[in-house]
């Protein structure tokens, strides 16, 4: 009797082994696909991360065109007001001494090979340059950046390898400057004749401040400027030219260059381009 009794207390035991077992394999099934719903609502999650991300990338690229396009228009309604206020003198101004820049290296008067002549029909290449994900375009320059960066770049957002010219540009900064192209070679073009006319280190000669004017002897359109983004985007349009740095008032800047333009020094040295 007693063994029959051990051994129906070992069967039971044996059972409820079995049925511990089973109901450990239950939760381990059910903790392993909680995991599988959250390893995929986080895969979801992190695609709709980049997706997000993609987004934000391309509307901080359309403002800053915008932005680019609205100071232009703002620069050259600025231009026409200080033009009419400021007269140009008959007789020679005795006006207080400059402090500009070294004079910089003069651009040719004649087109240059980075700008083709008005008329010219431009046709994409067979082996266009590629585009990279976060941008629209493949190249960028950075005419006045962070920190003073400037220079030539094929991506907007750093891919890989390759630096973005976003890491370096922040639109709320009024003085940077940035400008999409078309090609590399064009970009490459422009920025070589903006850096052969010494245009980068005098930009970095002094911070900006808000008696700092530049006066514009050489470029696409000569004239006044009171910003660096003025500067860069309607004065020289991207390019290079002749340029003064000019502390004192706005005024006073524009009589002297009156008095360069009396004595034949002021040069449109390229045609618009409406081209990048």
């Amino acid at each position: 009797m007693a063994e029959a009794d051990q051994a129906t207390s070992g069967h039971r035991r044996r059972l409820r082994a079995i049925e511990d077992a089973i109901a450990e394999g239950d939760r381990v099934m059910a903790k392993k696909q909680a995991l599988l719903r959250d390893e995929k609502a986080r895969q979801e999650a992190e695609e709709n991360l980049n997706s997000l991300t993609q987004k934000v990338d391309d509307g901080v690229e359309e403002v800053s065109y915008m932005l680019q396009c609205m100071d232009v228009s703002a620069v050259e309604l600025r231009e026409s007001l200080m033009r009419a206020k400021t007269p140009t003198l008959a007789s020679p101004v005795n006006s207080p001494p400059i402090t500009p820049s070294r004079p910089r290296a003069t651009a040719v008067a004649s087109p240059s090979p980075s700008r083709p002549p008005r008329g010219t029909t431009l046709t994409q290449t067979k082996h266009a340059d590629p585009v990279y994900p976060g941008a629209k375009f493949p190249a960028y320059v950075v005419y006045q950046g962070k920190g003073g960066t400037h220079g030539v770049f094929y991506a907007w957002s750093t891919y890989k390898s390759i630096k973005g010219a976003k890491d370096f540009y922040d639109h709320q900064m009024h003085h940077h400057v940035v400008r999409s192209f078309t090609t590399r070679a064009l970009a490459e073009r422009f920025y070589e004749e903006f850096c052969a006319s010494g245009i980068p280190e005098l930009l970095q000669e002094q911070e900006p401040s808000a008696d700092e004017h530049f006066i514009i002897v050489e470029g696409v359109k000569p004239m006044v400027c009171a910003t660096r983004k003025q500067l860069i985007m309607d004065a020289l349009q991207y390019c290079g030219g002749v340029v003064y740095r000019f502390i004192g008032e706005l005024g006073t800047a524009w009589v002297i260059f009156n008095q360069f333009e009396r004595d034949g020094l002021v040069k449109c040295i390229h045609e618009p381009c409406n081209f990048f």
